[in-house]
């Protein structure tokens, strides 16, 4: 999300800014992400938000050299009820007004596209969306910040900011700590006075904001997925099927080399993670494996898809997501204080950053934005609100 940020304060021609990294781009929760971009959603401004990373994740490498791995393969979002078909027409209807592409398929075209989805008893119909796709979480970042880079902006990884106030004038007064907490030597701290400060600290976003009297709604939920190795049938196909959610299993697939990545959440028994507090050392972190709370979630993929009955193992990979009470990200200004923004709490940041960065950007420099914010602004939660 920071990096997001950055990318689109440059091109919108705010060049002297600084992103301060605790650790590594990417080593909080972007780096375990699975990658998913959908442009299914079911509302307008933010149809437009994730509208903005499937346009900007391919054409990246082209502006910048690095490539942020995309992968265009599309994707299939399955409808087994009567209420999820009406969902998926309205959703067809609203991406089509504003000019997203969209396809509601019949059970026989799932099956020619995606031909590993054997078990389509219960499908009614497919919302098929033929320009989506995923990337490489770390690959999408790293070339967001060569961008900004290549327009004049800084990036200081290993770099822990430890207090920020409000200065009588109105700015704001950051002491950073090179090294900090993070393992790698600290070093002496110093002070950076700037104009504006915006919180896109991920995790550490409610630990960041008390420093300034914020209460920051955001809560780190664990989210698993597996990742197995290689299927003949996945060789065989020749080609990368769509990504495909299932709402039977409550998973999304995806292929993952020569194998299947299978993402499950879970039914019941969600955990939470660091409500009291997350340790400022922590990088690149994971938490312990739950296989036993997916079980259901498996089961139902292995009727959809019976390959994956037949597939060894190769990796879970088990790490905290950002959600808010509603489900979407924060983004805008923090209540009660100026010139201090909010560009965090998204559980689906590699689809949301761009779009969070582009309008943010804009709202920071012109004070207003193309897209109706208020669903996002963090001024929807709190006593005044």
């Amino acid at each position: 999300m920071g990096v997001g940020l950055l990318y689109y304060l440059a091109h919108e021609g705010w060049t002297d800014t600084i992103l301060l990294e605790k650790g590594e781009l990417t080593s909080g929760s972007t780096w375990h992400a699975a990658g998913l971009i959908p442009n299914f959603i079911g509302d307008l401004n933010m149809a437009k938000v994730h509208e903005e990373a499937v346009a900007l994740y391919p054409r990246l490498e082209e502006e910048t050299g690095l490539s942020a791995g995309w992968h265009g393969c599309g994707a299939i979002r399955l409808a087994r009820t009567d209420d999820e078909v009406d969902w998926h027409r309205y959703v067809h209807a609203m991406l089509t007004q504003v000019g997203i592409e969209s396809h509601l398929i019949g059970p026989t075209e799932i099956r020619e596209r995606h031909p590993l989805l054997e078990d389509l008893s219960d499908i009614q119909l497919g919302f098929y969306t033929p320009n989506d796709g995923w990337t490489d979480p770390s690959g999408c970042t790293n070339a967001m910040a060569r961008g900004a880079r290549n327009l004049g902006c800084e990036i200081r990884r290993h770099t822990l900011v430890t207090d920020m106030s409000q200065l009588p004038d109105g700015r704001w007064e950051i002491i950073a700590t090179p090294g900090g907490m993070s393992g790698k030597g600290a070093g002496d701290s110093y002070r950076i006075v700037c104009e504006h400060v915006v919180n896109a600290a991920g995790h550490y976003a409610p630990q960041l904001g008390a420093m300034v009297g914020l209460d920051v709604p955001i809560v780190s939920v664990i989210h698993q997925y597996l990742v197995t190795e290689p299927l003949q049938a996945m060789i065989d196909l020749g080609y990368e099927p769509p990504v495909t959610r299932d709402p039977r299993s409550s998973c999304y697939y995806r292929r993952e080399i020569d194998g299947l990545l299978v993402g499950p959440y879970e039914m019941s028994d969600s955990r939470v993670y660091g409500v009291e507090g997350i340790d400022w050392a922590h990088d690149f972190h994971l938490t312990g494996e739950n296989v036993d709370v997916l079980e259901e979630c498996l089961e139902y993929t292995v009727m959809r898809i019976p390959a994956f009955a037949e597939a060894g193992i190769k990796q879970i990979v088990s790490g905290p997501i950002t959600h808010t009470p509603d489900s979407g990200y924060l983004m805008g200004p923090a209540p009660g204080l100026r010139n201090y923004w909010h560009c965090n709490g998204a559980s689906i940041g590699i689809t949301q950053g761009p779009g969070a960065g582009k309008y943010l950007a804009q709202w920071m420099i012109h004070g207003q934005t193309e897209i109706n914010v208020r669903g996002m602004d963090p001024r929807r939660f709190g006593d005044h609100s």
